[in-house]
């Protein structure tokens, strides 16, 4: 009810802020936790470079084609990030792979995906 229409949930005597803080604060706990399991899991270690501005942009890419509204929107926005540059480098790598070195092949999926952002 607070998500759709604040009004209304404050006249029938929820505390709206309240509410709204409680819901940061558990997902800022589940986003925790969900970071120290990939760090853990993913990168077997913790340091600085296994966090950098490449891996934010895609966090926060996934947030754009995804949309906010929506789960199902943030799991597509994510396998788009995450497969689609995979699929390129495999297809442009079988398809392009003699015309073009790998920088060349990197940039196209650059390019493709920014946009993807664009058009999303």
């Amino acid at each position: 009810a607070i998500r759709d229409n604040d009004t209304a949930a404050r006249i029938i005597g929820i505390p709206v802020l309240k509410t709204k803080l409680l819901a940061f604060a558990i997902s800022s706990f589940i986003i925790g936790v969900a970071g120290v399991i990939w760090a853990f899991a993913y990168l077997r270690t913790v340091e600085p470079a296994g966090f950098d501005l490449d891996r934010s942009f895609q966090i926060l890419f996934i947030i754009i084609i995804g949309g906010l509204a929506s789960i199902r929107g943030a799991f597509l926005g994510a396998a788009l990030i995450v497969v689609f540059p995979l699929v390129l480098s495999r297809l442009g790598g079988f398809l392009l792979g003699d015309l073009f070195d790998s920088g060349v092949l990197d940039m196209s999926q650059r390019i493709v995906l920014g946009a993807l952002i664009i058009l999303f």
